[in-house]
């Protein structure tokens, strides 16, 4: 299947931007720690004995540990506040506030691009502990992202109809060749 014009510059962009925000917080990230490592340089925020170095990794392992909470509070606080603007769709209704890559793929027709810039939560792979940490994306922000690329929910429950469509039309074509 060959992609439009418009779906190719469409996804350029969408590159671009998830590399730029991408990039900014990157740049955030490494100016938050080259302040911290400054602020133990002049003397702040080291325990007595404690060689620089240990002073640092302690102090990176808290402003990480913070960050994450912050980050994630401030999604929760978001989370709530669309609560009251958003009519939630009958799936939705007692669902948990973590979607799976795969069901935010599909429910919400989301590309990994985006999701790239959602805010995430990797947990213990539960099918083997050995495995690689299963990633969970917050709901309402991938919720969110989703409306806002299909034009809001009826827009989205279009595109999700439409994908279904074509889905079972490759599926029906299929079972044609099969009898044939």
């Amino acid at each position: 299947m060959a992609l439009t014009e418009e779906q190719k510059e469409r996804i350029k962009q969408n590159r671009e931007r998830a590399l730029r925000i991408k990039k900014e917080r990157m740049e955030r990230l490494a100016k938050e720690d080259a302040d911290k490592k400054r602020k133990l340089n002049q003397g702040g925020g080291g325990r007595e004995g404690e060689t620089l170095q240990a002073a640092t990794v302690r102090n990176e392992d808290v402003v990480r540990t913070s960050n994450k909470k912050q980050k994630l509070q401030a999604a929760k606080k978001q989370q709530e506040e669309e609560k009251d603007d958003l009519e939630l769709e009958e799936f939705e209704v007692g669902a948990s506030e973590w979607i799976t890559k795969s069901e935010a793929m599909k429910m919400y027709c989301v590309p990994q691009g985006t999701l790239a810039v959602c805010q995430v939560e990797e947990r213990p792979n539960p099918h083997h502990a050995s495995w690689k940490p299963m990633k969970l994306y917050l709901r309402s922000q991938v919720r969110q992202k989703g409306r806002k690329r299909f034009g809001g929910l009826e827009g989205l429950v279009e595109e999700r109809n439409k994908r279904r469509q074509k889905q079972l039309e490759k599926d029906m074509a299929k079972a044609r060749s099969i009898f044939e």
